[in-house]
C-alpha cells in the first residue's frame, strides 16, 4: 500500500473516549514511530485503526484496505493528538524517522561551526607544508588533533552526514574536507540511477560543491557523470577569472572535460539543497 507522504492523521476528536486519549498520551511521546492496522472504515477518510492494541478513530489521508498496515509518526500530543502518516521508505535502517530537512540544517550549522573553529590552524598548517595525495587524510586529522574543539565539531558534522544518508534512498552525501582543506562549504552528493536488469547500464552523477579558497570565496561546482565505459565532467562557476584560468588546463590535460557552465540558480545553495528539493 502506498501511504501519502505528507498526510496527517488526527486522533482525539473521535468518539473513542477521553480514557483512551489519556492512555495514549501517557504511553507515547512526540517523534515516536508507531505501527498500526486499519480495522474498518467509518466513512470516507475516517477509519478505525488499531495501534499497539489500542483502537482509535483516525482521519486517514491515504486509501488503504481493511487489514492493511499503516505507519505513523507522533507529531503532537496536546491539545490534540496528531499523527503523520509516513511510508517505510522514510524510516532509517534502525526503524527511526529522520526528517532530511532538519538533518540538513544541522549539517550546515555543524559544518559552518567546524570551518570557523578550524580555519586558523588549517591555514597555518597548509601554507607551511606541502602534503602528498596519499597522506592528505592522515595529515588533516593530525592537524585537527591540535585543537580538540575542531576535532569534535568535525566528527559531529560527520555524524549528521551518517544520519542523513540513512534517510536518503537513491543518493548519498559525503563530507571530505581533507581533499581541499582551505575550501569552504564543501559537500559531495552522489546520485545513482540503477538498472536492476543490467548493472552496466547504471548511471552515476557526482556533484562536488565548494567555495574556492580565495578572498572572494568563489563558488565552484563539479558535475561528474559516468556510465560504463564513458566518463565526463563539467565545471560550473560564475567567475570569469576562474573560467579563463582553468578552461585551458582542463582542456589540455583531461579528455573527459566537457566544458564550463554558469551555476544554475537551483544549484546556488549547493547540490544538497537541490537534492532535497527533488526528494
Amino acid at each position: 500500500m502506498k501511504i501519502s507522504k505528507y498526510g496527517n492523521s488526527s486522533y482525539g476528536s473521535s468518539n473513542s473516549g477521553s480514557s483512551r486519549i489519556d492512555i495514549f498520551r501517557k504511553k507515547y511521546k512526540v517523534g515516536e514511530v508507531l505501527h498500526g492496522r486499519l480495522l474498518k472504515w467509518e466513512n470516507q477518510k475516517l477509519g478505525w485503526v488499531e495501534v499497539n492494541d489500542q483502537t482509535l478513530l483516525a482521519n486517514i489521508s491515504s486509501s488503504p484496505n481493511p487489514g492493511d498496515s499503516l505507519i505513523f509518526l507522533v507529531e503532537q500530543l496536546y491539545p490534540d493528538i496528531i499523527l503523520k502518516e509516513i511510508s517505510a521508505d522514510e524510516l532509517s535502517q534502525g526503524g527511526c524517522f529522520i526528517n532530511p530537512t532538519d538533518i540538513t540544517r544541522e549539517f550546515v550549522a555543524k559544518r559552518a561551526a567546524f570551518e570557523a573553529q578550524s580555519r586558523s590552524i588549517l591555514n597555518k598548517s597548509y601554507t607551511q607544508h606541502a602534503v602528498s595525495n596519499t597522506d592528505k587524510l592522515t595529515y588533516f586529522l593530525q592537524v585537527l588533533e591540535d585543537d580538540t574543539k575542531s576535532l569534535i565539531l568535525y566528527f559531529e558534522t560527520l555524524e549528521c552526514v551518517s544520519k542523513l544518508n540513512s534517510a536518503l534512498k537513491r543518493s548519498s552525501l559525503h563530507y571530505l574536507p581533507w581533499l581541499m582543506p582551505l575550501a569552504l562549504n564543501q559537500e559531495i552528493v552522489l546520485k545513482v540511477k540503477k538498472d536492476s536488469q543490467n548493472q552496466d547500464n547504471s548511471f552515476f552523477e557526482l556533484f562536488y560543491a565548494f567555495d574556492h579558497p580565495s578572498s572572494a570565496a568563489q563558488p565552484m561546482r563539479f558535475k561528474i557523470m559516468y556510465k560504463k565505459p564513458q566518463c565526463g565532467f563539467k565545471l560550473l562557476t560564475d567567475s570569469l577569472n576562474l573560467s579563463r584560468l582553468l578552461a585551458p588546463k582542463f582542456k589540455d590535460n583531461f579528455p573527459e572535460y566537457l566544458g564550463i557552465e554558469r551555476i544554475p540558480s537551483h544549484y546556488a545553495g549547493g547540490f544538497l539543497s537541490e537534492l532535497l528539493g527533488s526528494q
